[in-house]
């Protein structure tokens, strides 16, 4: 079968033909089959892959509900063991499920209790089981070529040989699928950003206005070139990440969520100008701006919402510095002085102002501009940890912050990658495309991460709070003019 990297390639390639076959495929394999493939036994394996493979047997896979939806640990639903049937009976309901519809396999997460274990766990259910039931398919803004419904379960029976893993694994399970779903997604809206640029381009070299193709206006080229090397470093994080997969054969969660981040909102900002540069048409239902632009928004909100992925990605990523810091500060409560405290902290900090070795001569100064951003985030990430130690789990707004850092020094670390190799490859000359790209992707990412540093805690974050608390209060805008 495919690699990580091969399946991404189709999923990019089937997205920039129609967002809904990509998102279809990814219900089918990136997510609905892919617990059976991860944890399913062999015997699970061979009873159901042959049909999920030829595409006989379509899946879907079931965790959100009514009441949760990033708050996994909020499912209701349940499977209760019967002793007397020696079966699992499966009762609640799933919402906004791809394929849910027509799918013939899914996997279904729930809370398990009795006797044969307690915990979330993943379960095989079958169509045309007793007690199971889709809605109809939901009016959607876009990807309505999908098919989105609610799923009921009422005294489902369920047998023990349907149990994906073990009860107790369904929360590791749900999250090790999600990331597959995640980086295939951000290949797909890497698809999309090619795609959307194409079109914005072909229009620009055909529109004249004032005697002059409107690529020759400046706004309208910033616009390109802003579209070009933002699409150049999303794709560049998601095959850096998969090529990462493939060859040590590990999951890398955190990456594959920084890829969706940046992909699906590189997507938005992209399709977005691209119905700027094209004008009124780009409003019209008979071109295909429109379309693009309905598809392309449900990418930030599903596999996991964007926030929650900032949150969840950089919490994971602290965990290393945190126990560094902590023990440097049981260092200082030892006796360390405080010029070796602060000695110790630079430390930490990773003594990051070396340029990558490999980065070649054209390239040095990018890779300047990239070691100095990661010794300032670096150092600052030390700060915050040393100030807020634990609380900083509370600290949305300068978490954010660092997931937004860190995403861009990704994708810049996988720039500089890909564009090093092509020039080792072909050498300079024959680079000269990407080059030009990698250094207007990394220029901006720079000024990105620095800005994200010095605005590390602001005093709009006590004013956020403050007009939050308002809007809850009144429940509309709280200032009327009239």
């Amino acid at each position: 079968g495919f690699g990580t990297t091969s399946y991404c390639r189709l999923v990019e390639e089937m997205c920039r033909r129609d967002a809904s076959l990509s998102v279809f495929l990814g219900a089918h394999l990136s997510i609905g089959a892919k617990p059976l493939l991860l944890y399913g036994n062999p015997e699970q394996k061979a009873k159901y892959l042959p049909g999920v493979a030829t595409g006989e047997t379509i899946c879907a896979f079931a965790l959100t509900e009514p009441g949760s939806g990033s708050d996994a640990n909020a499912m209701r639903t349940t499977a209760e063991w019967d002793e007397a049937k020696g079966v699992f009976r499966l009762n609640g309901n799933k919402i906004w499920i791809t394929n849910g519809s027509y799918a013939e396999l899914f996997s279904v997460f729930a809370k398990a209790r009795g006797a044969r274990g307690n915990g979330p766990g993943a379960f095989i259910v079958r169509r045309g089981q007793k007690g199971f039931s889709n809605g109809p398919s939901e009016h959607k803004l876009g990807i309505r070529g999908t098919a989105t419904t609610e799923l009921a379960f009422q005294d489902v029976e369920v047998a023990p040989e349907d149990v994906i893993g073990e009860i107790g694994e369904g929360f590791k399970i749900a999250l090790e699928t999600l990331e597959t779903g995640r980086l295939s997604l951000g290949a797909g809206c890497t698809g999309g950003s090619k795609e959307c640029l194409k079109m914005a381009v072909e229009h620009a070299t055909e529109r004249t206005q004032f005697r002059k193709t409107i690529i020759s206006f400046g706004m309208i080229r910033e616009k390109l070139s802003r579209m070009a090397a933002h699409t150049y470093g999303s794709e560049s994080a998601v095959y850096l990440t998969s090529g990462l997969i493939d060859r040590d054969h590990r999951t890398l969660p955190v990456e594959a969520g920084y890829c969706k981040v940046l992909g699906s909102e590189t997507l938005w900002e992209v399709v977005n100008d691209t119905v700027q540069v094209v004008g009124g048409i780009g409003y019209m239902d008979e071109y295909p701006y429109q379309r693009s632009l309905r598809d392309a928004r449900i990418n930030l909100i599903f596999e996991g919402t964007n926030e929650i992925l900032r949150l969840s990605g950089t919490l994971e990523a602290l965990k290393e510095p945190s126990h560094a810091v902590t023990a440097r500060l049981k260092a200082e409560k030892a006796g360390l002085g405080a010029e070796g405290l602060e000695q110790a902290m630079g430390a930490i900090a990773g003594q990051a102002a070396t340029v990558p070795r490999w980065v070649p001569e054209v390239i040095a100064a990018e890779g300047e501009c990239f070691a100095a951003a990661v010794t300032a985030f670096s150092a600052k990430v030390v700060d915050v940890l040393r100030r807020h130690r634990r609380r900083i789990l509370g600290q949305q707004y300068t978490l954010r912050r660092l997931a937004d850092g860190a995403i861009q020094l990704y994708a810049m670390l996988a720039v500089l990658s890909r564009v090093s190799t092509r020039i080792a490859a072909v050498g300079e000359e024959r680079s000269a495309k990407e080059i030009l790209l990698a250094r207007r992707f990394i220029e901006e990412a720079a000024v990105r991460v620095h800005h994200e540093v010095e605005a590390i805690e602001t005093p709009r974050d006590g004013f956020d709070d403050q007009l939050a608390e308002l809007l809850g209060e009144e429940g509309r805008y709280p200032a009327p003019l009239f």
